[in-house]
């Protein structure tokens, strides 16, 4: 059966066409904001209608597999288990006048940059746009079924995911086709209703899909991770360099951000001890940014289970902050929201995999020793 998260509201309006075009917004409204499992069975859809869509439609039944509340800020991380039993993260960030959900677009990444959990989990496959929007509909449903949570924040009562970054597991740009899927689904105002200009797509740098995105949804803010300047400190951290250099894909930038004065682009900068901190390498972002209009948040690596990367000093840290701020760039340090709780993207998935292959293993052991017990038994 094909998943209602799916459509678009144009494509729904046109199921709903030989009927009348207003039941479109009767079943998306029934779905988006009345959180109906079987939005068909809403009041006043033709029988014809609903009979149809009971044969051919389902809501996507992605599910919360494992929740963690950080005690600190309030953050939550989903574990979401899809219908095939393939799990992927989100997670909700209260923030000052907003909430915003990080969500996946892939079970896995391809992108294997070392420092990252999800890198070693290699790509298992692509989401639907469906799988997407179940993350956010999942969000919004805690949301209100938890109000004391809103109500610690300080937000009013109909508060509710407004804002979307595509962060979470997976390099988004390899599933371009799907995120762009998504990005005409949120906007819908009768629907999920969340603007464009609310929602980041993040990249390792995939200048393909940055070109594609860009001129499809310009209005979509783009997040780079950086991490490293020249080619060689940047093809060992993220192997994706390899392929599209550093240098043409800030020039790409350059030529599209220079007549868009009131957009800029926002520089993810993940800090590591030894790696990626020194003055010189400070002095490899002004100059390589010199002439794009940019926010840089600096991220120290958090560091979760073994690793051969630790995360800066504060005095480092705050000596290459200071070093860029100097020349006149905008940088903020930014801590991952919920350390208490594993927030390192791909570490619940990680472990998650580890406990059911321990499982397993153990499962075979007992039959295993079952077996050689009865095989015993015979032969005495």
């Amino acid at each position: 059966m094909k998943d209602f998260f799916d459509l678009s509201y144009a494509e729904l309006t046109e199921l709903c066409r030989p009927y009348s075009v207003q039941h479109a917004k009767t079943l998306y409204r029934a779905a988006y904001k009345d959180f109906l499992d079987e939005p068909w069975l809403a009041p006043f859809i033709p029988h014809a209608l609903r009979d149809q869509f009971i044969s051919e439609y389902r809501l996507n039944q992605a599910s919360v597999h494992q929740e963690s509340l950080s005690r600190y800020d309030g953050t939550v991380k989903f574990l979401v288990k899809l219908e095939d039993g393939a799990l992927i993260e989100s997670v909700l960030m209260p923030e000052r006048g907003r909430v915003t959900l990080c969500v996946s677009s892939q079970v896995g990444c391809a992108q294997a940059c070392s420092f990252c959990h999800t890198g070693r989990m290699g790509l298992k496959r692509q989401l639907t746009a469906g799988e997407i929007i179940a993350q956010l509909m999942i969000a919004r449903r805690w949301i209100r079924s938890h109000p004391e949570w809103s109500v610690e924040r300080g937000y009013g009562p109909r508060q509710t995911v407004s804002n979307i970054v595509f962060m979470g597991m997976g390099e988004p740009l390899d599933n371009v086709e799907a995120i762009e899927k998504v990005l005409t689904i949120l906007p819908e105002p009768v629907g999920a209703n969340i603007s464009l200009r609310k929602i980041s797509v993040s990249t390792a740098g995939h200048l393909d899909g940055m070109r594609q995105l860009l001129s499809s949804f310009p209005k979509v803010s783009l997040a780079l991770s950086l991490h490293a300047t020249n080619n060689r400190e940047r093809s060992q951290l993220m192997p994706i360099n390899r392929r599209w250099p550093i240098a043409d894909v800030i020039a790409f930038l350059k030529e599209y951000y220079q007549d868009r004065d009131d957009r800029s682009v926002l520089i993810q900068y993940t800090v590591i001890s030894g790696v990626n901190d020194t003055e010189e390498q400070a002095q490899g972002i002004v100059d390589l940014l010199d002439g794009l209009a940019v926010k840089i948040n600096l991220i120290p690596l958090n560091v979760v289970g073994p690793s051969q990367f630790r995360g800066p000093e504060p005095e480092s840290l705050d000596r290459f902050r200071d070093y860029l701020h100097a020349a006149g760039l905008r940088v903020m340090v930014r801590y991952s929201k919920g350390q208490d709780i594993d927030a390192a993207c791909g570490q619940l998935v990680v472990q998650a995999e580890k406990q059911k292959e321990a499982g397993m293993q153990a499962n075979i052991q007992k039959k295993d020793e079952t077996l050689a017990s009865l095989t015993l038994g015979v032969n005495s």
